[in-house]
């Protein structure tokens, strides 16, 4: 049994945990050394192996953290869709998403590094996509049941929205997305998601735009 750790403990720990969720955005798993973060959190290397074994086990311990929060904040209810001019759910949901993967940006770009080698990693992220499509699923359904989207199969459309959210996220959050020529902002890529989720699900209804064009085109 792990002992418990003091008031001074439980800084460092979270010292390293931050600087590690840090570098892991900027520069990747592969591309942070474990020198780099204790420089980062002003830690030694002897006091970062107090709290863990190594580099990836740093990252099991923020991953599975990670995880435990996404379950619980979650709850035993999905909310879901009132109708289909709900735009209040989507965009609310889209930023409690948008929210709480930035703030753990790190921990999933250093996990998709891992996850393409070590089968353990690859089971993290699967549990990570499986939170996702687990609501959408559930807004697919909602959506049929309102009359929508009845030619839609939801495990399918829950796996492409899960992994759209996913890479979208990664590549609009880092330097890639300017070197594409897009300006990032979070504003921006809420309306977008929220948009390209209720689409999906209802068509346009409400002949909403993005940007001033439809969508998916005249």
């Amino acid at each position: 049994m792990p002992r418990e750790l003091s008031t001074k403990g439980r800084q460092t720990r979270e010292a390293i945990a931050q600087a590690a969720r840090k570098l892991f955005a900027e520069r990747g798993f592969h591309g942070t050394t474990l020198s780099d973060i204790t420089t980062a959190a002003g830690k030694s290397p002897a006091v970062f192996y107090r709290y863990f074994d190594d580099k990836e086990d740093l990252l099991a311990v923020l991953a599975g953290s990670f995880l435990q929060h996404l379950v619980a904040s979650t709850g035993p209810q999905v909310p879901l869709p009132d109708s289909p001019d709900d735009d209040e759910y989507f965009t609310a949901a889209v930023t409690e998403y948008w929210s709480t993967f930035k703030q753990n940006l790190g921990i999933m770009i250093a996990v998709a590094q891992l996850g393409a080698t070590q089968q353990r990693f690859a089971t993290v992220q699967n549990e990570f996509r499986r939170f996702g499509m687990n609501i959408v699923r559930a807004s697919v359904l909602r959506a049929q049941q309102q009359g929508y989207g009845a030619d839609l199969d939801p495990d399918h459309i829950a796996l492409a929205m899960s992994l759209l959210f996913e890479n979208f996220t990664t590549v609009y959050l880092r330097p890639a997305a300017g070197a594409l020529g897009v300006h990032p902002t979070d504003e921006d890529a809420v309306r977008t998601l929220a948009t390209i989720w209720k689409r999906t699900l209802y068509g346009d209804t409400q002949g909403d735009t993005l940007g001033g064009d439809t969508l998916y085109g005249d």
